[in-house]
């Protein structure tokens, strides 16, 4: 599988608290965004936004999916990718979790809700589009993983077998 910067990785499997959200939401657990072919950016609780190679998902036990924004340019994947370097060191969002639980199990709509300097994995992905004026997500507030699955705006490139990494 040919994987380019600004590709989006979904993460199902991933843990008690992953496993809690794929019950909660109906949908991944966890996305990060391809720096390039082996490294990822990422909000991921108990850290701050940054790097993390692909390898540490591949050693799991997780299903992995590959999706793409096939509209986007090199010139674009570039910039998305230099968004993202320029955010890391950013808190990880909690209350956004608890928002998601709200939105998800009581039907409360979080419009007003703002994550201000903090953030959850699909809502620093989605930032890193918005950064080239695009919108990977059905909601504008603490999207879900499975929000951005939903737009429609990626494209599935493949799946990603964790434990040993192989492509299917």
């Amino acid at each position: 599988m040919n994987i380019l910067p600004g590709d989006v990785l979904f993460v199902w499997g991933n843990g008690l608290f992953g496993e809690a959200i794929e019950f909660v939401t109906h949908g991944p657990s966890h996305c990060a965004l391809f720096l390039d072919a082996e490294t990822l950016a990422e909000a991921q609780a108990d850290r701050k936004t940054g790097e993390v190679l692909l390898s540490n998902y591949l050693d799991r036990e997780v299903h992995l999916e590959v999706y793409r924004d096939e509209t986007l340019t090199d010139e674009e994947r570039d910039k998305i990718t230099c968004f993202a370097r320029a955010h890391f060191g950013l808190k990880y969002d909690y209350f956004a979790i608890l928002a998601e639980l709200a939105r998800f199990e009581l039907n409360i709509p979080i419009n007003r809700f703002r994550e201000g300097k903090r953030r959850i994995c699909s809502s620093f992905v989605n930032d890193c589009a918005t950064a080239v004026n695009r919108n990977w997500s059905i909601v504008s507030c603490a999207p879900a993983p499975i929000d951005l699955l939903l737009s429609g705006r990626l494209t599935r490139q493949g799946s990603l077998k964790g434990v040993g990494g192989q492509c299917m």
